[in-house]
């Protein structure tokens, strides 16, 4: 039993030689496998492919899956709590102020508009 503050958790094993601090760890990765595949199914298409062959199914399981994880090294990059919502609205925001500054004609100096840049690339991203 983990006792996290007013709530206990606990955590089961069909393994009675497991120590406890193991059976924590792999219930910690099988959520994290998990939000994997709800994130790819959500956001990045991992069940929106039509083909039968099975290596173009092979190819959009792993860009699906992929995707995510990128998603979660540029969270990680930018010190920001992962959400793939938020990583989506970012990425979108981004494209709208690149296409806006080139439809302007203005050239605009990045290191003078940094702080502005990245607040407008973050607008409406939410914390997870």
């Amino acid at each position: 039993m983990l006792n996290l503050g007013k709530n206990p958790k606990l955590f089961f094993s069909t393994n009675p030689d497991m120590r406890d601090k193991d059976v924590i760890e792999y219930y910690r990765t099988r959520f994290q496998i998990e939000f994997c595949f709800r994130d790819a199914k959500s956001f990045t298409g991992l069940m929106q492919s039509q083909a039968r062959d099975t290596r173009k199914l092979s190819f959009n399981f792993n860009a699906s899956l992929t995707s995510v994880n990128l998603a979660k090294v540029l969270a990680k990059e930018r010190g920001i709590p992962f959400s793939m919502s938020s990583c989506k609205t970012m990425i979108h925001n981004a494209y709208l102020l690149e296409r806006f500054i080139c439809v302007s004609g203005i050239r605009p100096n990045r290191s003078l508009n940094d702080k502005l840049v990245k607040e407008l690339i973050e607008f409406a991203a939410i914390a997870a």
